[in-house]
């Protein structure tokens, strides 16, 4: 049996895109584990997913010169020391994990013990730990085309894009009249799906609350909203009592069938995380992305691409006034042209077959098929 340690984590959008290449390798009845900070969401995740999860106490590196820098490195080394333990005892053929700092440690263990690692960058810039682990990995998977002019000194570096799970595949073949009932919706209404990514937004939620009256109860539109589990209880206290009367207007901490919510709006309301993003694509939806403007603004250029191409709206956090954003929600539900013309654009760039592809790849590389990464778009 094939035994492969999955890595990455610290937000949902890190763990999920390695749930979805694991649901493809247990049809292929390979052993997993899971390695990741005790803790964190991978830890809850995995464990629901039925993958047996292996933790240690780690952080990621600080940004502000303080006291907890002299510190950091040897936590590193301890995260180092007990992933090396982990896979000492796994023996697995192959480590895949998506980044962030929580797999950093993983991949420097991997390294030292000459074990075969796949790292996958979902975002268009390269992250610190992807970006610091890269020459050593047997190849480097992308979810966008990289801004870098300047890659790791890696040979096989392809574009897959962003493994999405099946269920998101699949979604487009559900009848909708199911799901209006399921939600409690009128499909004679328009539907927007507001969504912060799975920790939520507060820049999102309070421009959302100044015009939810005006859009629920004026123009008679109907919101799905992710409010965030951190942010959900204290939010939905300062929802007007007269929109919570309605059937117009949904609000959860979180929804565990993102998808469902996606196939039902008629416009996105979004954070641009990588995989909010690479969901958004996948199902073709017209979206008004309000990226998070700080961490490098990697948000802002995972979308650029789609700004250029016509695909979508963005509006910048900074300076974001409720009116723009009212208005602009506006002028997109009454042009249904224009919508459908976002929506073809936005398709474009899916990439349904990333899940599959990169499966196919870690798997060739334990069987040392040479499974051919011309197939898939190479980074020149």
């Amino acid at each position: 049996m094939k035994k492969i340690v999955l890595c990455g984590g610290g937000t949902g959008g890190h763990i999920f895109p390695s749930i979805a290449v694991s649901e493809i390798l247990k049809k292929e009845n390979c052993d997993l584990f899971y390695i990741g900070v005790t803790g964190k969401p991978e830890e809850l995740i995995a464990e629901k997913n039925g993958i047996d999860f292996y933790g240690y106490e780690f952080s990621g590196f600080p940004r502000k010169l303080e006291t907890e820098i002299l510190f950091w490195p040897f936590k590193l080394l301890n995260a180092v020391s007990k992933a090396k333990l982990y896979l000492k005892h796994f023996k697995p053929d192959m480590v895949f994990g998506t980044g962030g700092y929580s797999a950093a440690p993983v991949f420097i263990a991997a390294k030292r013990l000459g074990i075969p690692y796949i790292i996958h960058n979902l975002d268009v810039r390269l992250g610190l730990a992807n970006k610091f682990c890269s020459t050593g990995a047997a190849i480097l998977t992308l979810g966008f085309k990289p801004e870098e002019e300047i890659l790791p000194n890696n040979s096989n570096i392809v574009i897959t894009g962003n493994p999405v799970r099946n269920s998101f595949l699949e979604i487009e073949k559900t009848d909708k009249s199911v799901l209006y009932k399921e939600f409690n919706l009128d499909p004679n209404k328009k539907v927007i799906f507001v969504i912060g990514g799975s920790q939520g937004a507060n820049a999102i939620n309070e421009s959302l609350l100044e015009i939810l009256k005006e859009l629920v109860l004026n123009h008679d539109i109907q919101i799905i909203h992710q409010t965030g589990e951190y942010t959900h209880e204290a939010f939905t206290k300062r929802i007007p009592a007269r929109v919570l009367e309605t059937t117009n207007y949904i609000a959860k901490p979180f929804f565990e069938n993102p998808e469902k919510c996606y196939h039902l709006a008629d416009l996105v309301i979004s954070r641009s995380g990588a995989m909010t993003t690479t969901e958004i694509i996948t199902l073709g939806k017209p979206a008004i992305f309000i990226p998070y403007p700080f961490a490098g603004n990697h948000q802002e250029a995972n979308v650029t691409h789609l700004v250029n191409a016509g695909g979508c709206i963005l509006l910048k956090q900074k300076g974001l006034r409720s009116k723009a954003l009212l208005s602009t929600i506006q002028e997109l539900l009454n042009d249904l042209n224009k919508l459908n013309k976002m929506s073809t654009i936005t398709k474009s760039f899916s990439k349904p077959n990333a899940t599959q592809d990169i499966a196919n790849l870690i798997l060739s590389k334990i069987k040392s098929t040479g499974y051919d990464v011309k197939n898939l778009t190479p980074v020149i």
